[in-house]
C-alpha cells in the first residue's frame, strides 16, 4: 500500500520532473558544447554529447507516455531511464578525454538515485554496481578513442557544468521521491487510523451490547432474588407455587435475552406483534417485580381495564419492567406507586392503542436532569447505567408510541407510556418527551 502510493505521487509530478531534466540538460549540454568550441575540440566529439542528450530525452518522454499508461510499470521505467542515463554519460565521458573528462564526476554522482529510489533491494546494487563496471569500461578505452585532453581553464569550466547539472537532477529526484514517501506515509497513517477508529467503535458497539445484556438480565435476577426469599420465609404459603411459576418465567425471559443478543441473524431488536392485553402484560411485568415490592415495604395501587392493542409482548413487558424498577428505585420505604392501565389515545386520535402511567412519590428528578433523560449512560442513581430509559424508549418508539416523563425534585415522577393500536412507523417526537412541573397528581 505504501509503495503503491508513493508511486501514484511520483507519477502525479512525472511530466514536470521530465521537463526539468529537459531544461537543465539542454542548458548544461549547451554550455559544454560551448566550452567544447572554444577549445578548438573535434566537431565530432562536440556532436556526439549533442545527438546523445537527444536520444535521452526521446527515450524519456517515451518511457514516461509507456508508465502513464500503465502505472504498475513505474520501477521498471526508473530502471530503464536510470541506465539510459548512465549509457549517455558513458557516452559522453568517452568522447571528452575518458578517465580525464570533466563529466567523469557525473557518472558517480547520478548512482546515488537508485539507492534513494529502490532502498536496500536488489534493484539498488544491481545499478550501483553497474556504475562500477562503467568506471571500469571507461578504464579499459584504447587511447585512440578518448579525446584530447582539455586546457586546465576548460576542463574546470566543464567540470563545474557537468556538477552543477548532476546535482540539480539529483536534487530534483531526491525531493520529489522524499515528497511522495512522505504522501504514502501519511496515506497509511491515515489508513491506520481509520483501522483503530473502527476497531474502537466495534468495541464500544460490543461493550454497549454487552451493558444491554447485563441490564436486562439484573431485572429478572432480582426478581428471582426476592420471589426466592419470599418462598424462603414462607414456604407453605398459599401463593408459593404462584411465586415459583413467576421464577420460572423470569428463568425463561432471562433465556430468551440471552438468545436474542447472542444470535447475530437478525437485528438484535425485532418486534414480533401480536394481540395482547396491554393490561395483562403491565400485570406480569407487576408480578416479576413483586419481591423487590415487598422487600422494600412499598405500596402498589393498580387501576387496570382491558386494553387490546397488537405489540411485542417480551418486549413490551421488557419495557415496563425497567420503568417499573426505576419508580420502585426511586420510592423510600412505605412509599406508595401508582400504576393505571387503559385504552385510550395511542393513534393520536383518541381511538385505540393504550396508555399505561406508572407514578411514584420519590425523590424526584431536578429539570436539567430530566432533559437528560433517555441519554446512554446518564443516571441519577448511583451505580446505575441509564440504559434502563433507552432500552424502554426504544421499545416505545418501535410500535410507534411516546414515553413522556414529568418530575420534580421531591414530589415524585410520573412516566406515561402510550402506545398505538398497533405498530407503526416511529414519528419525529414519538420516543421521549419530558418536562418538569411542580407538582404531582394524585392517583385516582
Amino acid at each position: 500500500m505504501w509503495r503503491g502510493t508513493r508511486n501514484e505521487a511520483i507519477l502525479a509530478t512525472g511530466r514536470e520532473n521530465v521537463r526539468f531534466a529537459a531544461v537543465c540538460g539542454l542548458v548544461s549540454i549547451g554550455l559544454i558544447v560551448a566550452i567544447l568550441a572554444h577549445a578548438s575540440y573535434p566537431t565530432w566529439r562536440i556532436a556526439v554529447p549533442l545527438g546523445a542528450w537527444s536520444v535521452l530525452l526521446v527515450v524519456q518522454f517515451s518511457v514516461l507516455r509507456w508508465v502513464e499508461h500503465d502505472p504498475r510499470r513505474l520501477d521498471t521505467a526508473v530502471y530503464v531511464m536510470h541506465g539510459m542515463a548512465q549509457a549517455y554519460l558513458l557516452t559522453i565521458v568517452a568522447v571528452t578525454g575518458g578517465l580525464r573528462s570533466p563529466m567523469l564526476p557525473a557518472l558517480g554522482t547520478a548512482s546515488v538515485i537508485p539507492a534513494v529510489f529502490y532502498g536496500a533491494r536488489g534493484a539498488t546494487r544491481w545499478l550501483t554496481a553497474s556504475v562500477v563496471v562503467l568506471f571500469a569500461l571507461v578504464g579499459l578505452m584504447p587511447r585512440s578513442w578518448l579525446g584530447p585532453t582539455l586546457p586546465h581553464g576548460h576542463y574546470v569550466a566543464a567540470a563545474v557544468v557537468s556538477f552543477a547539472w548532476t546535482i540539480a537532477i539529483v536534487t530534483n529526484f531526491i525531493s520529489k521521491v522524499l515528497t511522495a514517501n512522505q504522501a504514502a506515509a501519511c496515506a497509511v497513517d491515515e489508513l491506520n487510523e481509520e483501522r483503530v477508529t473502527a476497531a474502537a467503535e466495534h468495541a464500544g458497539r460490543l461493550q454497549a451490547v454487552g451493558e444491554k445484556v447485563a441490564h436486562e438480565l439484573k431485572n429478572p435476577l432480582a426478581s428471582i432474588k426476592g420471589l426466592v426469599q419470599l418462598v424462603a420465609r414462607a414456604p407453605d404459603a398459599p401463593r408459593t407455587r404462584e411465586r415459583l411459576e413467576v421464577m420460572q418465567a423470569e428463568v425463561a425471559r432471562m433465556e430468551a435475552i440471552l438468545g436474542e443478543y447472542l444470535s447475530f441473524s437478525r437485528p438484535l431488536e425485532d418486534l414480533r406483534p401480536q394481540p395482547l392485553d396491554l393490561a395483562e402484560v403491565t400485570g406480569q411485568a407487576l408480578g416479576a417485580i413483586a419481591g423487590r415490592v415487598e422487600s422494600a415495604r412499598l405500596t402498589v395501587q393498580v387501576e387496570r381495564r382491558a386494553t387490546p392493542i397488537e405489540g411485542d409482548p417480551r418486549r413490551l413487558r421488557e419495557a415496563l419492567l425497567n420503568v417499573l424498577t426505576n419508580a420502585v428505585e426511586a420510592t423510600p420505604a412505605g412509599g406508595t406507586i401508582h400504576v393505571r392501565v387503559g385504552p385510550g389515545g395511542g393513534d393520536g386520535d383518541g381511538r385505540g392503542g393504550g396508555v399505561v402511567e406508572i407514578e411514584d412519590r420519590g425523590r424526584g428528578i431536578r429539570s436539567e436532569d430530566l432533559a437528560r433523560l433517555g441519554t446512554s449512560y446518564f443516571t441519577t442513581r448511583e451505580g446505575g447505567t441509564g440504559l434502563g430509559v433507552v432500552l424502554a424508549q426504544t421499545v416505545v418508539a418501535q410500535h410507534g408510541g411516546t414515553l413522556h416523563y414529568a418530575s420534580a425534585p421531591g414530589r415524585g415522577t410520573t412516566v406515561t407510556l402510550r402506545l398505538p393500536a398497533r405498530p407503526r412507523p416511529a414519528r419525529a417526537g414519538d420516543v421521549l418527551t419530558t418536562s418538569a412541573r411542580g407538582h404531582v397528581e394524585p392517583a385516582a
